[in-house]
């Protein structure tokens, strides 16, 4: 796959590099013109030549065209290479270089979202880093509710699963909405696109006023002109005139026409986007409604274009010379003022509903780039019977370790609580981060990395990145005793009869002298097999393995173990039936040097 991902950005490159030769060229054309056009308008002035005048007028019509052809050579080039940034991003992924994405999240993630810690859901090398597509603001936004389980998806997730494997299927839709989307996210303006929508702003009747006159003067003083009754000179005298007035009214125009300047050509990127959409066909019922919204009777896509229409009349504005012809000539303002005004009146709403529906495709393309990369399958929910939840996986891997270095490993978790023993490095904290975070794609309504995986919908509890807190004079210790009180507190205050609770424990009191550790381990466990859910706990204390629960039932026992090749220690990762029966501590420590 990743020589796929190769070639795709030669391709670009090529032609990337075939552009820039046609922009340099028309570059040199669009100087040539403009400078003709300025000799030959100062000349006829000069002369009084009308000939001469209207060939300076050819020359400059023929540089707004060229500058319109190149216009479109740059926004090419722009997509282009915006795209090879993506195919560059879909290779990273695939080769393991991805944990320098500059967006991971951690602004979305909370002090106390334990979950999204503990498990790599947001931050540095998290799913959400490895995965988004998501560019702007509001995609972020959804992907990160999403993936941190903050937003319930729970009465839609056969909908959200449909629609994100038919996304995983539609790679070059996924890759060119990333590609349009990420030039929104360079050149964003939130408060001005709120702003262009109030429905406060009233036109001043001076606008329509001068929009009428600045051009009307301007065409009966070159008709007195060309028929001799006045002098050529008397052209430039109501130009500079019509100049003043069009300025003097800044302060009205700029209220309609300063958000418009500010927003550019990202209103051709939100057309660009919603037309992307429309075109293409969907069967999953959530993408059809999705599209549906965009393409309505309501014409939010034509609201979208004219627009971008007028953003592209306003982008004048960036070259001084011809903006100050077309407003002292046609009061070019004034016109674009009127339209802007027209525009807030009948189409107030509609950039907020574009970009929810952008932010709404990004955040499901985003769960989509794991079924796009890895090898994943339909989860299969379970209702919870008399015996309690139960997950059964066949294969089950971590989406996060890549470049085919992930090993698969089969289990079944059921009620009560699961033992899990091992050497250190064997796998174990890994294995207990692969069941939570395949549970949790599970629930956003992703495929899930297994063969096969049945599993009822639960509540996350995790303990295993507990860190101590020396300004709130909390340690360690006592920092992992205040998480699994959280998990038994909706144990115990009855959450877990709607959903029960699966709790994830590394290492369960890693922080504290053996023999209290056997203690306080055996009396947490007994609280929380109390509940309806299930407890997962890895540990280095074979006394946890003989325990049994609140309803008397024994721990499931599984561990992960080390061999030895050729006096080297090496490990398998997979997950086998009992409790660990060897050792690896000393034998780290000599590696090590610390011990002979």
């Amino acid at each position: 796959m990743i020589k796929e991902y190769i070639n795709k950005t030669n391709s670009i490159e090529n032609e990337i590099n075939q552009l820039r030769g046609k922009y340099s060229l028309i570059s040199f054309f669009r100087v040539v013109s403009f400078l003709a056009a300025v000799v030959m308008i100062i000349a006829g002035l000069s002369d009084e030549n009308l000939i001469i005048l209207i060939g300076g007028a050819c020359f400059f019509v023929a540089f707004i065209i060229l500058l319109r052809i190149h216009s479109g050579i740059d926004d090419r080039l722009t997509g282009l290479k915006a795209h090879k940034e993506v195919i560059e991003r879909y290779i990273s992924r695939l080769d393991g270089s991805w944990g320098g994405f500059p967006d991971n999240g951690a602004d979305f993630l909370p002090e106390k979202d334990t979950v999204s810690r503990d498990i790599d859901l947001l931050g540095p090398y998290s799913l959400y880093q490895h995965l988004s597509v998501a560019h702007t603001q509001n995609g972020r936004r959804k992907l990160a509710e999403t993936i941190s389980l903050k937003k319930s998806h729970r009465e839609h997730i056969a909908e959200r699963y449909e629609a994100i494997a038919e996304l995983s299927e539609k790679k070059d839709f996924v890759e060119e909405f990333e590609s349009i989307s990420a030039r929104i996210a360079k050149r964003r303006r939130r408060k001005e696109l709120q702003y262009i929508e109030e429905k406060k702003l009233k036109l001043s009747p001076v606008i329509p006023f001068l929009m009428v006159l600045v051009p009307l003067v301007n065409i009966i003083t070159i008709v007195l002109a060309v028929m001799g009754i006045i002098a050529p000179s008397y052209i430039i005298g109501v130009f500079l005139i019509c100049i003043i007035i069009t300025y003097a009214c800044s302060t009205i125009r700029d209220k309609f026409l300063y958000p418009i300047h500010v927003l550019g050509v990202s209103s051709r990127d939100y057309h660009q986007l919603l037309k992307r959409l429309s075109e293409e066909d969907f069967e999953s019922k959530l993408l059809s409604d999705i599209k549906a919204d965009a393409v309505g009777k309501d014409g939010l896509i034509s609201a979208i274009k004219k627009l971008c229409a007028l953003s592209e009349a306003d982008n004048i504005s960036f070259n001084p010379l011809i903006h100050m012809v077309l407003n002292g000539f046609l009061g070019w303002d004034m016109w674009l003022t009127f339209i802007a005004a027209g525009w807030n009146r009948k189409y107030s709403g509609a950039i907020t509903r574009s970009v929810e529906i952008i932010g709404s495709i990004e955040e499901l393309s985003s769960l989509a780039v794991l079924s796009i990369l890895n090898k994943t399958c339909r989860p299969e929910f379970r209702e919870i019977d008399g015996d309690g939840p139960r997950i059964d996986a066949v294969r089950l891997y971590h989406p996060l370790i890549g470049g085919g270095r992930a090993v698969a490993n089969s289990a079944s978790i059921g009620h009560g609580t699961t033992v899990i023993t091992g050497s250190n490095m064997s796998g174990k904290t890994t294995f207990l981060r692969t069941v939570a975070v395949n549970m949790a794609l599970a629930y956003m309504g992703a495929g899930v990395c297994a063969e096969s995986m049945k599993l009822p919908y639960m509540r996350l509890f995790t303990s295993m990145r507990v860190m101590d807190d020396v300004a709130g004079g909390i340690s360690t210790f006592y920092a992992e005793i205040l998480r699994i009180k959280d998990m038994a507190e909706y144990i115990a205050g009855g959450g877990d009869k709607d959903i029960p609770a699966a709790c994830f424990i590394d290492e369960i009191f890693k922080g504290t002298n053996s023999a209290d550790r056997i203690v306080g381990a055996e009396n947490a466990i007994n609280k929380l097999s109390s509940g309806r859910g299930f407890v997962i706990v890895s540990t280095h204390d074979f006394e946890l393995c003989s325990l049994k629960g609140a309803d008397g039932k024994e721990v499931k026992n599984y561990h992960f173990e080390e061999y030895y090749e050729d006096g080297e220690l090496k490990f398998d990762y997979k997950i086998k039936d009992g409790k660990c029966t060897t050792r690896n501590a000393k034998t780290l420590l000599k590696m090590a040097g610390l011990m002979d």
